[in-house]
């Protein structure tokens, strides 16, 4: 195979050196400009600026940064005393919102966003191909089928090891948490019932009735779910996850499958999940799985839980 034939595996180092050339640059308007600001913070400090305060998963959403991301621009910002945090009405969520120090800053910055968007306009021009239409084709694709599950649908004559689940076992509760962690924290802002269940399984789902399954492939544990006792033959289908590179491999069917067998081997009388409209391929799994909506419980422990589901047999 011809050295050139592998030039698309650089596209990411070349995307990388693109935002380089750009930042570094942009980094020195602002310095020679005598602001205090990166163009990391951008994002964060402009879509705040449109909506006055947002939470930190409405800004991760916003600024299509990871929630961890989005959480470390925010203290920075916060050490810089250009925006402040403040409890939401539910004394669960945080709301951020830009100080009079970072609403000064904007209205200084502002003029130099509209300089830069025009040299931006002006490349796009200049270049044969406009990258950014390109770009968003791209990211289209890649949101539609993921790079690794391309990977996997060419490669499935490989022997992969098979992926089996197996019940909770305490090699893998540092996976339990990981992955848990991972998924709740790119998407939303971790709580107190997330800690008790992912820091102390075994206290709070084990002993309490409950079970948790592991999809393990060889010695690497893809995916977690548990199914919780919350009494008088209730069951509940809790903290589902998937490792990223992973997803797209019918794991989060196969576990859910699992809970549901486990469901009604112990003869169980309601099986209900607690979901994010956030999360439209996760509602999708479980309406294929026989979940149908219904009403939101009030005492729901999750700021995040505005969708709920019941098991019902097909």
């Amino acid at each position: 195979m011809q050295q050139d034939s592998l030039l698309d595996l650089v596209i990411g180092t070349r995307l990388k050196r693109v935002y380089e050339l750009l930042s570094v640059d942009i980094d020195k308007i602002y310095n020679d400009a005598g602001l205090d600001f990166r163009v990391r913070h951008f994002p964060v400090v402009f879509a705040l600026n449109g909506h006055k305060e947002l939470s930190i998963s409405q800004l991760q959403k916003i600024s299509v940064f990871t929630h961890s991301a989005v959480s470390q621009t925010v203290k920075q910002l916060m050490e810089k005393d250009i925006v402040v945090m403040k409890v939401g009405e539910d004394a669960r969520s945080r709301i951020i919102h830009l100080t009079k120090k970072g609403e000064s800053l904007v209205k200084e910055l502002y003029p130099i966003w509209q300089v830069i968007n025009n040299i931006v306009k002006e490349i796009r021009t200049e270049s044969e191909h406009d990258l950014l239409l390109g770009l968003n084709d791209f990211e289209a694709k890649l949101q539609e089928k993921s790079f690794y599950q391309r990977y996997a649908s060419r490669n499935r004559n490989l022997k992969n090891p098979e992926i089996n689940i197996v019940p909770f076992h305490v090699k893998y509760r540092k996976d339990w948490y990981e992955i848990n962690k991972q998924w709740v924290e790119e998407f939303f802002e971790m709580e107190e019932a997330d800690r008790k269940n992912l820091e102390n399984p075994e206290k709070y789902v084990l002993a309490q009735g409950g079970e948790i399954y592991f999809a393990v492939q060889g010695n690497e544990v893809l995916g977690v779910a548990a199914l919780k006792y919350q009494g008088n033959d209730e069951f509940e289908v809790s903290k589902m996850g998937v490792r990223p590179e992973a997803q797209g491999l019918g794991i989060g069917k196969e576990l859910l499958n699992v809970i549901i067998e486990r469901y009604h081997a112990r003869g169980g009388k309601r099986l209900y999940l607690e979901t994010s409209s956030t999360l439209p391929k996760a509602i999708s799994l479980y309406k294929k799985a026989g979940f149908v909506h219904i009403a939101v419980s009030e005492d729901t422990p999750y700021a995040r839980a505005d969708v709920c589901m019941e098991y019902h047999v097909n």
